[in-house]
């Protein structure tokens, strides 16, 4: 027998809180994603979600959002999909990146808008090098005044973001407002329809209740029937019709009591 205890295998806590983390992602969303390659501006995209975030919005970095373990591909084009806008950093090493690629290119199935902040200068001397330059052609470019050198967005710069963002939240905000409505009048139209049914089963029972009084009723006089036509009823009668043949006393002279001694 081994002496040597078995492990069991526990849960990662890392793990664990991504789980939650991809379900409130599909439930609540981003505002924005930040898309850039690590070997540009690293430093310009931590800054730049910091300033959106104390701007009040909520954006997807992948510094801070993606945990060992996460499919790339699937994360990415997920994270894609639960955000309102893709923000594309574009630096020299962003225009050859796959993975910068792949964000844009999954933002254009999902049909979500797309800010290109320029870092380089001039995005359009690029579209015939770069699939992402060309992706980007008719996108939203904001040029960044201090350029690669930059430590964070130009005031410009985010206003041109954010102002961007008002149409999107806007049509965000209806469509959630049409969306209440529909889940209101759809429980609206499951209690009623629950309501219905509920008072169809009521005048059911009603109505059954009712058929068996009558049947009771209807029982009842079919024995008083039976007992009329039986051999206890017809002594019944006869003894009724003999009572009713004989005279009155008190019509009949005859029939008087007439005490002894009195004529």
């Amino acid at each position: 027998m081994s002496t040597t205890s078995e492990k069991h295998p526990q849960l990662n806590p890392v793990v664990s809180s991504a789980r939650v983390s991809r379900l409130f992602d599909r439930v609540l969303g981003y505002d924005f994603f930040i898309s850039y390659a690590h070997a540009d501006a690293p430093g310009y995209a931590e800054q730049l979600n910091n300033q959106l975030l104390g701007l009040g919005f909520k954006a997807f970095l992948d510094k801070h959002e993606y945990v060992a373990g996460d499919d790339l591909n699937e994360a990415t084009l997920r994270r894609v999909r639960a955000s309102s806008k893709l923000v594309v950093i574009v630096g020299p090493n962003a225009l050859n990146s796959h993975w910068v690629l792949q964000e844009v290119e999954a933002a254009i199935q999902a049909e979500r808008p797309i800010i290109a902040i320029d870092l380089i200068g001039d995005l359009s001397n690029h579209e015939k090098h770069s699939r992402l330059a060309e992706l980007l052609r008719d996108r939203i470019h904001i040029r960044e005044p201090g350029g690669l050198e930059a430590a964070q967005a130009d005031k410009q710069t985010l206003e041109a973001i954010t102002r961007s963002f008002q149409a999107t939240r806007r049509e965000a905000l209806r469509f959630r407002l049409a969306l209440a409505a529909m889940l209101f009048f759809a429980v609206l139209a499951g209690y009623s329809y629950w309501q219905k049914n509920l008072a169809d089963d009521r005048a059911e029972q009603y109505l059954a209740f009712c058929n068996r009084v009558v049947d009771m009723v209807n029982a009842g006089n079919k024995k008083i029937d039976s007992l009329r036509i039986s051999e206890f009823g017809k002594l019944i009668a006869d003894v009724t019709d003999t009572l009713a043949q004989m005279p009155d006393p008190d019509t009949d002279p005859d029939l008087r009591c007439i005490p002894a001694g009195v004529e």
